[in-house]
């Protein structure tokens, strides 16, 4: 079936642009994992999209704009991932002024001092110089539209389908057809994501199109049988394995085989029964650079003294997963089930611990704790034990303490609580008949 036939004059200039996203080189990794920016960097567009607009109707002149199409030079964006350099090109059919290029940084408010060009004409009561100032917050409004949590997954689908392009040579100009993403389901199924997975991808590509005017192909009719068919065939069992108190004992017993530094032997003992003890999820104590603020800071933890010894430690949850109302959630645990006390644990490491604010859980220098660093130390220690890296993974922590806690008579209430869950999505988590009977 060909495209509809437009009628002339009711697509917006936007839809007329075209934006191609370069697809990486051979010497970017497949399994890259930095912090690049995509999302942010297109949805920079909207703004083009907002003029262009203005512009059509008159409120802005596009003079200054014309002169920007002679500089061809399209704007590109640096996503440091691994030392390559990935490019978004925008690629212009009508003259759209490109407000990053023509203003120096921390200058976007004075849109009309940097251009005398536009027009002084009032419009609907507004002059066109006014208008211009308002640009800048529609870049700000855009970019603060999605959770930080969000834009990272959406970023790590774009990467995805950036290698699913270059695998098959195709080329990545976007709008994207609805055989192009029908391609990119199927490769997705092909290499084992989950239905769940496969449906977050496309979000972030419906997102990117929507954003930009274009027609959403995702939401295609054969796309969306395609993932109903994923969803029929695929595997949605959850594969990982509780962390109970036993294979915990066994975790921590692990440590100094695979540790060396003391430092990091206690901060990772404290860490596993911290994880364990508050039904923690990994995000909530190990941060991104750009998100250290969101994690258990040092500051969000108090003890509780009883006949001169540490007895309980108090947690308070600032920030965590569909906490809409803002409001922190504490908690608190005692020394636990494992052979070695969570309260003594934590004392110890604090006592060894640089008294610096920050992150709860630091490195000897200082530094944060990495996500890549926990996820290497747990993967040794899992095989220390002999037990599948595969099966067990951060989470199993607090699958293990939610397992736990049912096998203990917990109410359905008192365990939504204890892990901060806004609904009964814990259930998912008691893994009693999967608990190893040897272990």
């Amino acid at each position: 079936m060909g495209p509809k036939k437009r009628q002339e004059g009711t697509e917006p200039p936007a839809k007329r642009r075209r934006v191609t996203v370069q697809r990486k080189t051979n010497t970017d990794s497949a399994s890259d994992t930095s912090n690049s920016d995509i999302i942010n960097s297109i949805t920079k567009n909207v703004t083009e999209n907002i003029l262009a607009e203005l512009q059509k109707v008159g409120v802005l002149t596009n003079q200054h704009s014309q002169a920007e199409v002679a500089d061809n030079t399209p704007p590109t964006v640096d996503k440091n991932s691994g030392g390559s350099t990935h490019q978004i090109e925008q690629i212009q059919a009508s003259a759209i002024t490109d407000m990053g290029k023509q203003l120096p940084a921390g200058q976007g408010a004075r849109v009309s001092e940097a251009s005398t060009t536009c027009s002084t004409r009032t419009i609907g009561g507004t002059r066109s110089s006014d208008a211009s100032r308002l640009l800048e917050y529609i870049e700000q409004l855009t970019e603060a539209a999605i959770a930080p949590s969000t834009t990272a997954t959406y970023n790590r689908a774009w990467r995805t389908f950036l290698s699913f392009c270059d695998r098959y040579g195709m080329s990545c100009e976007l709008p994207l057809t609805t055989a192009m993403v029908a391609l990119f389901v199927a490769h997705l199924f092909s290499d084992s994501f989950s239905p769940k997975s496969i449906s977050t991808y496309l979000s972030a590509l419906s997102y990117v199109h929507k954003v930009l005017s274009y027609q959403d192909p995702t939401q295609a009719f054969v796309i969306q049988k395609l993932v109903s068919g994923a969803y029929r065939l695929g595997n949605t069992f959850d594969i990982r394995l509780p962390i109970t108190p036993s294979i915990l004992n066994s975790l921590l017993s692990g440590i100094p085989q695979v540790v060396h530094e003391e430092y990091n032997r206690k901060m990772f003992q404290a860490l596993f029964l911290f994880a364990f003890s508050a039904f923690a999820r990994i995000g909530e104590l190990i941060g991104s650079d750009k998100h250290l603020d969101d994690v258990i800071q040092l500051s969000d933890v108090s003890f509780i003294s009883l006949g001169g010894k540490f007895d309980q430690v108090n947690v308070c949850f600032r920030k965590f997963k569909h906490n809409s109302s803002g409001q922190p959630k504490y908690i608190s645990f005692t020394h636990g089930p494992c052979q070695i006390s969570a309260v003594e644990s934590l004392a110890q490491y604090l006592n060894i611990r640089k008294n610096i604010e920050g992150p709860l859980f630091i490195l000897n220098g200082g530094l944060p704790l990495t996500r890549g660093l926990f996820d290497k130390t747990l993967h040794k220690c899992l095989l220390s034990c002999g037990l599948d890296g595969t099966r067990y993974k951060g989470h199993s922590f607090r699958i293990g303490a939610a397992t736990l806690a049912a096998q203990k008579g917990c109410t359905d209430a008192q365990i939504r609580s204890m892990g901060r869950w806004n609904s009964n999505a814990f259930q998912k988590y008691i893994r009693s008949n999967q608990v190893p009977s040897n272990i």
